[in-house]
């Protein structure tokens, strides 16, 4: 079986630096979840995620109540250009899904797929990877899987996440 669990020591971690851009990142709130959860809905290939708008905005409430992992709310943003939300990136305490795992959990990023090659995605995860390391953290891990793109994936592998060792 392959390992879906990719971790990235944070002991001496550099984010990558980030050309210019317009977007700005701003804290997860609660305040957007109907924005979050179109975001969500339409970031994922039908099936991957929620079925519809209502399971979207459920997700969406459930991580902010916590259901997922305690939010470290120094480490999720959302992605605005124009004013609109584009991306957004939700990071736990820990997983609750991995008890040996020590250190913050990515739960979810995402990207509008009209904002896909913009950087979105890279500044979301740099901005993650900067607050988790500014905080002491370990590590910051994620789990990837069927609705992982392989633009995703490839931001995770140029911030240096690898699979984890298992035993």
């Amino acid at each position: 079986m392959p390992n879906d669990l990719l971790t990235l020591p944070l002991t001496g971690a550099a984010a990558r630096e980030l050309p210019e851009s317009p977007i700005d990142l701003r804290p997860l709130e609660a305040a957007d979840i109907d924005s979050l959860a179109a975001l969500y809905l339409a970031a994922y290939p039908p099936g991957v995620a929620a079925a519809d708008l209502a399971e979207a905005r459920t997700e969406m409430e459930e991580s902010f109540a916590g259901d997922y992992g305690i939010l470290r709310p120094d480490a999720c943003a959302t992605a605005w250009i124009e004013g609109e939300a584009v991306g957004a990136i939700i990071v736990v305490e820990r997983s609750i899904w991995d008890e040996d795992l020590v250190g913050p959990f990515i739960i979810d990023l995402f990207a509008s797929p009209a904002a896909r090659g913009h950087g979105v995605g890279t500044a979301l995860v740099a901005h993650a990877v900067r607050a988790c390391a500014a905080a002491g953290a370990p590590a910051l891990s994620l789990r990837i899987g069927e609705g992982t793109s392989a633009a995703a994936l490839h931001i995770y592998q140029r911030h240096g996440f690898t699979p984890r060792e298992t035993s």
